[in-house]
């Protein structure tokens, strides 16, 4: 997991080989225009959903992980709380892996809450449980998706 302001994203280059055209994109992109949705950069290698969450406790959020994509997930129009635990203390899943979501969902807490602002963005690795968009008011979100170099 990486925390970070967006200002900074560039020195996380080695992350993918893709992270040139993720740069690229948040250069380029007005973020507070955008709508929710799908945007396409790489086909299925890369690609942000744009996403509008309700108002959301801990308790309701299930904790998530994923096999084969890298998550850069980024508030847009307000802070928000994402749990984070480490992949080997990850409880047994309660909702199994699906391959065409690429993602298992995980009963209980995170052992670690982070409050991401405004400016600022998280990097989850496959493996890594996170249970995000914890918000009091609901918020708009954008979620880099890379497929993780092979």
């Amino acid at each position: 997991m990486i925390l970070d302001s967006l200002d900074r994203l560039e020195i996380y280059g080695y992350i993918s080989p893709l992270m040139d055209k993720v740069l690229e994109f948040f250069r380029n992109t007005d973020l507070t225009a955008l709508e929710p949705g799908r945007i396409v950069l790489q086909g299925d290698n890369l690609f942000v959903n744009v996403n509008r969450q309700d108002a959301q406790t801990r308790e309701q959020v299930p904790i998530e992980a994923h096999k084969e994509y890298i998550d850069i997930q980024v508030p847009i129009s307000s802070h928000e709380e994402m749990g984070f635990i480490a992949a080997p203390f990850m409880p047994a899943p309660s909702v199994p892996y699906s391959e065409l979501k690429d993602v298992a969902f995980y009963p209980g807490l995170c052992d670690t809450y982070l409050n991401v602002r405004k400016g600022m963005f998280v990097v989850f690795f496959p493996g890594e449980g996170h249970a995000p968009a914890i918000t009091e008011s609901g918020i708009l979100k954008l979620i880099v998706k890379i497929r993780k170099p092979c």
